[in-house]
């Protein structure tokens, strides 16, 4: 809740604790953990914990990690409490937050003052200790930074590990300290590297970090320096380590930054050991922490590949785990939705650290932005119901525009792009897409009559020669409409206030008030929503030593992943791909290639919520292949055996819709009766009827049509009709029956059925037969086969279900 004073009123308590300790209690509502602690009292400390076996600065000495505590004034007595770590190497450099905020002694009492953000100020009045962990190399650490690397990770896994009492750690003055106020269970977070760091150190399993909330977070370095085989920059570890290393310790380090432009590939851009120790996802099987994610849907920074392909693996191990898309790029939730993201984030915090159950776990697990703060939640991500539909990539011309649609359109059968000797803009080659153009490829759907979205990541195909050994590729996907939009630039889609906002309680030097921002908006004719690149020779493996050039004229496969994304294609809008050869913003591959591309089978595949059957129903991608024909399925009739009346269902599925499901009867080889059921689009459809016919044997075909104009195979089946009664005749002679004119003392019955006598009851009494077309009923009186002086009903059935009723009466004999 927005609080603009230093404490909050506090509510009714319940005597009870999510800490679950004993000793000193900070009373809670039964739902949530409320400000009680007097914030400008708490304890504020710095401890030094050594990083065993690690020493990246290469001084012979073990490399410390310093951390900057602030945690409840209580946690002097019994008081015990979960830590809320932010492991970062930008806060005596780059500084942290909107404001680059860093960590702070102002009375130079050798005690940090200001912490960044407003972590502190907001949880640990609630019970929370706040601690600020600098990573190896960087703050008041010692050691080098090595760009996410295990020692890195390692500089802040042994802060979880001094919170639980598995290693030492020592105060200012040398003396060992412990965390004796610390519950045993911690979080990470943070933006950026920040995050970063938090989703590195859960994968080691570490025992006691119970949840990370990564920000805009990298989980696979090389995919954040390099696409498919492709450099986005230049000795980026060194730059990027020199960054956060305080000035006066970059010199020391200048060796470690020198070996990490020597080993990190940029010859290649091919994976290598160097990036192989800096993926995060090949050890998520280890994770015990939850995960709540946050990223950007237009991050060019940290690109969503990095969150999405994460995301999956949690998902494939069963890690509890939340996410929110917004549509901005590279920006804390705190600045664009800052009262639901602090309340949001306090009940996580609460759950996962305080055990409170507070149902946020019961919540949709995805929240995605659609609109400037129109958000919609979702069981999933991608969206429930998304499915890849694929797409071909036609033209006429090279350098026209072509088509994108379920088929190839007629017309050429390659198409050239020729690239050129530079890197063309995204938006030279995203623009005008009507206009002729040699160096790209615009392929165009026809105007959407409906709104279609796309959820998760696209894959190109391409099938496609090159004119020489080696080239970029690159693709753009496009949405086509005017609109008013967030752009990513300038400010990654905001721009800061004047107005400040506060967030917690307030200390003498930290007020815990922010400057509040704004969504900038402009208009745009377009809006790209993805967009990737793929270094030709790595188009069957990103290894180091697998890269392989091309033999130019010979086609091979092109396949590569965009960045993920989640987007509704407005009615009236045209989806488009743009293809070329080097892109701004990737470092170029060989220049002046020609890719010649194979109109009939390339092609793109789209994640559509809805699948074939929405992307059909968009109006815009035209009929689908043949090869999605509906599937029919016989219900009824199971049998092959004579009926009296034809009880028919045929059951038909289809993934874009059925128009209609057919049942046609024939009688050597005439039509006798059509019977139809009108689909209306549905997925599924039941064509169910009842059709009276002359006794015969008949042939049914059956099949479905999609609303596409797809028809099932056509099936068929033979049945008889067999509507005619059997009949029961009495039998003459002495020793059969005694009696006549339906009055008897025994009798017996002649049954026939050209369709076979199948069973009779006697007064409810059922007897068997053996389906003959002859049979016998002998010797009927009173005390047998259920028989009964009086009236007697006698009923013979065919095995088509037809019966005969015959009505008798039973005397007892006279002698």
């Amino acid at each position: 809740m927005l609080a603009t004073s230093a404490a909050l009123a506090v509510a009714v308590l319940t005597p009870t604790t999510a800490s679950a300790t004993s000793g000193t209690i900070l009373p809670t509502l039964a739902s949530a953990t409320e400000p009680i602690s007097d914030y400008a009292s708490a304890i504020r400390e710095r401890i030094f914990i050594p990083v065993p076996g690690v020493d990246q600065d290469l001084d012979g000495e073990t490399d410390v990690t310093a951390i900057d505590i602030i945690r409840p004034i209580e946690t002097a007595g019994d008081l015990k409490v979960p830590a809320i770590i932010d492991a970062s190497p930008y806060f005596t450099t780059v500084g942290r937050g909107n404001e680059s905020q860093q960590l702070r002694d102002l009375d130079g009492d050798g005690v940090t003052d200001l912490f960044p953000l407003y972590y502190d100020n907001y949880f640990v009045p609630r019970g929370y200790a706040v601690v600020h962990a600098q990573m190896n190399g960087t703050g008041f650490s010692t050691g080098c930074p090595l760009h996410g690397g295990s020692g890195d990770i390692e500089s802040m896994r042994v802060v979880v590990d001094w919170l639980n009492g598995r290693t030492q750690g020592f105060d200012s003055q040398g003396n060992l300290a412990t965390a004796a106020w610390h519950t045993g269970k911690s979080a990470m977070i943070g933006k950026s590297y920040d995050g970063t760091l938090a989703n590195g150190v859960a994968a080691t399993g570490v025992e006691g970090l119970t949840t990370i909330v990564p920000i805009d977070a990298i989980s696979d370095w090389y995919k954040y320096s390099r696409t498919n085989g492709v450099r986005h920059n230049t000795n980026y570890p060194g730059s990027l380590a020199n960054t956060v290393t305080n000035p006066d310790r970059r010199a020391l380090c200048a060796p470690t930054r020198a070996t990490m432009n020597e080993v990190d590939g940029d010859e290649t851009g091919d994976y290598n050991p160097f990036w192989d120790e800096r993926d995060y996802t090949r050890d998520v099987a280890n994770m015990t922490a939850s995960v709540f994610a946050i990223h950007g849907l237009n991050d060019d920074n940290v690109r969503m590949s990095q969150f999405a392909d994460y995301w999956d693996a949690l998902g494939e191990h069963n890690v509890p785990r939340k996410v929110w898309l917004p549509r901005l790029g590279h920006i804390d939730p705190f600045d664009f939705r800052r009262d639901v993201w602090v309340d949001t984030l306090h009940r996580w915090f609460d759950y996962w650290l305080k055990g409170i159950d507070n149902g946020i776990m019961a919540e949709p697990q995805s929240t995605v932005e659609f609109g400037p703060s129109e958000y919609v939640d979702e069981a999933s991500w991608p969206a429930p119901g998304t499915e890849y539909v694929d797409l071909s990539l036609s033209g006429t011309t090279s350098g026209a525009p072509g088509s994108l649609g379920f088929r190839p359109a007629d017309g050429a059968t390659t198409l050239d792009i020729v690239g050129g000797s530079n890197s063309p803009s995204e938006a030279s080659l995203a623009s005008n897409p009507e206009a002729a153009q040699s160096n790209r490829l615009v392929l165009l759907s026809e105007p959407l009559t409906h709104e279609l979205r796309v959820s998760g990541t696209p894959i190109v195909r391409l099938d496609a020669s090159l004119s020489q050994e080696q080239s970029n590729l690159s693709a753009l996907l496009i949405d086509y409409s005017t609109a008013t939009r967030t752009p990513r630039s300038p400010g990654d889609g905001i721009q800061t206030l004047e107005e400040r906002t506060c967030w917690g309680a307030e200390s003498q030097f930290d007020s815990g008030c922010y400057f509040e921002t704004q969504r900038r908006a402009s208009e745009s004719p377009y809006w790209r929503l993805s967009r990737g690149v793929l270094d030709s020779s790595n188009r069957e493996s990103l290894q180091e030593g697998a890269a392989a050039p091309v033999v130019p004229g010979q086609e091979y496969d092109f396949d590569w992943k965009m960045e993920p994304y989640d987007h509704v294609f407005p009615a009236g809008s045209r989806i488009g791909v743009v293809l070329s050869t080097n892109l701004s913003g990737f470092v170029a591959g060989s220049p002046n290639a020609t890719i010649t591309l194979d109109a009939v089978t390339s092609s793109i595949s789209l994640p559509i919520v809805g699948g074939a059957r929405a992307a059909f129903a968009s109006g815009g991608l035209g009929i689908p292949f043949e090869s999605n024909r509906p599937v029919t399925s016989l219900v009824s009739p199971t049998s092959t055996a004579p009926v009296n009346v034809l009880n028919m269902q045929v059951d038909a599925t289809d993934d874009i819709g059925i128009s209609r499901v057919v049942a046609n009867i024939y009688k050597n080889g005439a039509l006798v009766k059509s019977t139809q059921t009108a689909g209306n689009g549905s997925t599924a459809v039941s064509h169910s009827t009842k059709v009276s016919l002359p006794d015969g044997v008949y042939t049914v075909r059956y099949n479905a049509q999609d609303v596409a104009g797809n028809l099932s195979l056509t099936r068929e089946f033979t049945v008889t009709i067999d509507a005619t009664a059997p009949s029961a005749t009495v039998k003459q002679g002495a020793s059969f029956t005694v009696g006549d004119e339906g009055t008897f003392s025994l009798v017996s019955f002649k049954l026939h059925d050209a369709g076979r006598v199948d069973k009779i009851t006697l007064n409810g009494i059922e007897k068997n037969l053996t389906d003959n077309i002859w049979s016998d009923v002998n010797y009927i009186k009173p005390g047998t086969f259920g028989a009964q002086l009086g009236e007697n009903t006698l009923n013979v059935y065919d095995v088509a279900g037809n019966v005969q009723t015959t009505v008798f009466t039973l005397v007892a004999p006279t002698n």
